[in-house]
Parts: structure tokens; C-alpha cells; sequence
């Protein structure tokens, strides 16, 4: 799960890219426009996270689609990739509007998780749950700080078990320790 800070870094990266893609785009031609270069120049660097960043969303299936080459034969290509390769731009028809739209996309969805998280800045809950989770996480992290590879062993039934008793336990405590627990009481004696 991407945090808030995570989120924000990957929307300004596509926000920006967008914005250098248009400025791209409005050049009449790009091949030889050393102006027009030198705007595709500042956008390689953004595009691996772009990349990235759009595969998070659920939009990997649209960064890369099925073209059909000279022969019949269907390839897939990545459509912000062809952006810094005119001749894949020709020969497969990559359309300007088509990256648009997957920017936009990317940018919408986002935004959306982005307003989330903010929310969830402010509630006390989810910071409640996520250091649960921490504690529950905390032996996987610590093999793995010692150079073990923990892959294999927290898909296994027995480790997911663990980690739902370890966040059981530390909210049983949490409840115990805030008075819930004999405020829950009272109230089911008063009855």
C-alpha cells in the first residue's frame, strides 16, 4: 500500500510529464526541432516512474498494447516508452490523444487515493491499525534485516495466522489499556 507521501511524489512525476508531453506535442515537427528535443530530453527521466506508477493503478494493460507490425504479427508496445522513439511512433501509429488519455487516467486515479490518504492522516484509527500492522510485520523485518529471504515463508497459512494473532493481541491490549474493555462491561451489567 503506497502512503501519502508516495502518492503525492508519483502525481506531481505524472502531472509533470503531462504537462512536458503537451508542450511536446503543440511542436509541428519534433523529429528535427531542437526545441522540441530538448522537451523530450527532460521527459525521459520521469518516464520509468511514469511507467511504474501507472502499472500501481491498474493501468499496465493500457501503458502496453497490441500493434500490429509489418507481417501481420501482433507486438506489444509501451506507449510513453514510444514517446522517445519517433520511428515506433510511425510505424505503429501511436496517436498523441492515446498518452494523453493515459495520463489523464493516471493522474485521475491519483488524485482520488490521494484525498484518501489525506483522511487518513487525520484518523487516529488507521494510525492505530498500521502500527498493528508493524508489530505484526516486525519479525519478517527483522529476518530480513539479517539477510533472510522471507518471501516464500510470509505466504505460507501459518505466517498470516501469526500476524492476525500478533494484531488481536496488541488490540486486546490496546483495549484493555484504554478502559474500553471495563467501560463494556459496566454497560453490560447495567442491563
Amino acid at each position: 500500500m503506497m502512503n501519502y507521501f508516495e502518492i503525492r511524489n508519483r502525481l506531481a512525476n505524472l502531472e509533470e510529464l503531462r504537462a512536458l508531453y503537451k508542450e511536446y506535442i503543440s511542436f509541428t515537427n519534433r523529429e528535427t526541432n531542437v526545441p522540441a528535443q530538448a522537451v523530450r530530453t527532460k521527459m525521459e527521466p520521469m518516464a520509468v516512474l511514469a511507467i511504474d506508477s501507472l502499472r500501481r493503478v491498474g493501468l499496465g494493460s493500457m501503458v502496453t498494447r497490441d500493434a500490429e507490425s509489418r507481417g501481420g504479427r501482433k507486438v506489444r508496445i509501451n506507449l510513453i516508452k514510444a514517446i522517445f522513439r519517433d520511428h515506433v511512433v510511425r510505424r505503429f501509429d501511436v496517436r498523441d490523444n492515446e498518452v494523453l488519455t493515459l495520463l489523464d487516467r493516471g493522474i485521475a486515479s491519483y488524485k482520488s487515493r490521494l484525498w484518501k490518504q489525506q483522511i487518513n492522516l487525520l484518523n487516529p484509527l488507521f494510525w492505530l491499525y498500521q502500527f498493528g500492522a508493524l508489530l505484526a510485520d516486525l519479525p519478517f523485518m527483522i529476518l530480513r534485516s539479517a539477510g533472510y529471504d522471507t518471501e516464500r515463508a510470509e505466504k505460507l497459512t501459518s505466517a498470516r495466522l501469526l500476524r492476525l494473532v500478533v494484531q488481536l493481541a496488541f488490540f486486546a491490549v490496546l483495549i484493555k489499556w484504554s478502559g474500553l474493555f471495563d467501560l463494556i462491561r459496566f454497560d453490560i451489567l447495567a442491563l
